[in-house]
């Protein structure tokens, strides 16, 4: 039996895990740790005594989840699993006396090793990949986008995720990477090609390995004794995964697994893929350059959805019209959407979900696939039931061919995104998942009774 160190003394709501990697659910007190040094214990081949070696290990769990992807697992340093029932080299034991583990707000936070190193790297105890910090402390969620290739995934999340670091508005709110790695790989692939150099990043390949990018945000930040105190923190993980893939069973089972286990959908949908496509391709250049002759169309794709055994009936799911810039024309008899339409128009934050805004982009986008689309907007009205409407440009113009290092790449012609309602179709699925309100705060109410009494008379 393990003795516990606490370091308060209040009682916190301690939430299960769930592992951003392999998606196993387990307790908090059940994690393993990452030791800080590579010291370990080996039984020598030549004389069967058992020796003490300083270099990292080969961690068995960790092979195997690399294996699924053809990758060989780095060499790290040893494992430490607190309530022991394992075997193998890659093991250190606790150390044997004083408190060797340590609890932080009612959850196993830091362990020290039978040579006396403390580690707080806590691993998921089934794949042995480094957990988010906030593993325990708050509810964490999967949001998935989901569509085919070419429809703008990458280009979404990139903007996405911008906008929600700069989102406030009555929010109060902060989107924060977990981890330095996350930053700088946000930075690196997305956000630097995109807003510092104009170009749209790569399409995600689908022999990629996905790492997940993961955030907290928090909601309803107040200054409390100096310190950012929320009224809502959550951990988000995010997934930039090839579209093709989802026809794929193995990909789907392998590096885009996130898709069974995603807590929200962000469905996405190129009006490309429409019976508006050839209209389009007509009246506007830029969208006669992404029309693909044979590619699937929009209920093909979502026919690939359904047959992966994919648990979507009942979750909150964002059916997102992607590049809203491509239906604007001259021609008042073309038009799917009036010039001055909402979807054209950025969203007004207010600091909880605007429904009535909402409400019109559904009405809007909900005719346009009836027009469009019968047959997709019949089969998701049918398969989904939560389910809203939207219309987003995650780049707000269009783009231009450019040659970079010997290789065509797309360039934004206006230079940088202007996005329009980006963030909208994800405030929604935060509302149903209860992290955001719908509905504006209730003013204190008056007593206009006593108010009149005490004041009738003149």
């Amino acid at each position: 039996m393990i003795t516990k160190k606490k370091t308060d003394s209040t009682a916190q709501t301690v939430f299960p895990i769930k592992c951003p990697y392999c998606f196993k659910c387990f307790d908090p007190g059940d994690v393993h740790f990452r030791a800080s040094s590579p010291r370990h214990r080996v039984v020598s081949p030549q004389t069967g005594e058992t020796v003490i070696r300083e270099d990292s290990v080969i961690d068995k769990n960790l092979a195997d989840y690399y294996r699924q992807f053809g990758r060989q697992a780095p060499r790290r340093m040893p494992v430490i699993a607190p309530n022991g029932g394992v075997s193998g080299d890659e093991y250190i034991g606790l150390a044997l006396g004083g408190e060797p583990v340590t609890y932080k707000d009612g959850v196993l936070y830091s362990v020290v090793d039978e040579f006396g190193n403390e580690s707080e790297k806590r691993l998921c105890p089934y794949c042995h990949n480094d957990l988010p910090k906030s593993s325990g402390f708050t509810k964490s969620y999967t949001i998935a986008f989901a569509g085919d290739t070419a429809v703008g995934k990458t280009v979404y999340m990139t903007t996405l995720i911008n906008r929600l670091q700069f989102l406030d508005d009555g929010f109060r709110s902060m989107l924060m990477p977990l981890t330095s790695a996350v930053s700088e790989k946000y930075d690196t692939y997305y956000f630097t090609p995109m807003y510092r150099e104009g170009l749209l990043p790569e399409h995600t390949h689908v022999n990629e390995v996905v790492e997940p990018l993961i955030y907290e945000l928090r909601v309803g930040i107040n200054k409390i004794n100096g310190d950012n105190v929320a009224d809502k923190t959550v951990t988000l993980t995010f997934y930039d995964v090839a579209g093709d893939g989802i026809k794929n069973a193995d990909y789907v089972n392998t590096r885009a697994r996130h898709l069974k286990y995603a807590d929200a959908f962000i469905y996405m949908v190129d009006p490309m893929q429409t019976g508006a496509a050839q209209r389009l391709a007509a009246l506007n250049a830029n969208a006669s350059a992404d029309y693909i002759i044979g590619r699937g169309d929009a209920v093909k794709i979502l026919e690939s959805f359904f047959t992966q055994d994919i648990d979507f009936k009942d979750k909150p799911t964002a059916i997102v019209l992607t590049k809203s810039d491509l239906l604007r024309s001259t021609s008042t008899t073309q038009r799917y959407f009036a010039p001055d339409s909402i979807i054209y128009q950025q969203c007004v934050h207010k600091g909880w979900l605007d429904t009535e805004q909402s409400e019109k982009i559904n009405s809007e986008v909900h005719n346009f696939f009836g027009l469009t689309a019968p047959l997709f907007r019949k089969n998701v009205d049918f398969m989904f039931n939560n389910v809203k409407y939207f219309s987003v440009s995650a780049l707000g113009g269009p783009t231009e061919t450019v040659e970079v290092d010997g290789i065509d790449r797309k360039k934004i012609a206006n230079g940088i995104p202007q996005e329009i309602r980006v963030e909208e179709p994800f405030l929604w699925i935060l509302s149903q998942l209860g992290i955001i309100s719908d509905k504006p705060p209730e003013e204190p109410k008056q007593n206009t009774g006593l108010f009149r009494k005490l004041f009738s008379k003149g």
